[in-house]
């Protein structure tokens, strides 16, 4: 691993999962730093957001995508409490 420590966002996630977005090969190129990074974050907030914007057109690579980041060693899922979105 390397020493990256990487936040990933809506619009990264999308961008990957839905190869008609204009900056899908943009973040299929930095896939590979993310798979390497040492530390990811992401919230659940996101994964809503993500589910939603690809409910219609990739469905099934945004749920695939979503569980494969609750079993992977280096991402933490955050969960959003509103405890921690007033500290935001």
């Amino acid at each position: 691993m390397n020493r990256d420590r990487l936040f990933l966002d809506t619009a990264f996630i999308q961008a990957l999962l839905n190869p008609r977005d204009n900056y899908h090969n943009s973040a299929k190129a930095l896939f590979p730093r993310v798979r390497s990074a040492d530390e990811i974050w992401i919230t659940e907030a996101i994964f809503a957001e993500v589910g939603n914007a690809l409910s219609a057109s990739n469905r099934d690579g945004a749920i695939k995508f979503i569980q494969q980041c609750y079993q992977t060693d280096n991402i933490s899922v955050i969960n959003i409490d509103t405890v921690l979105f007033r500290q935001a």
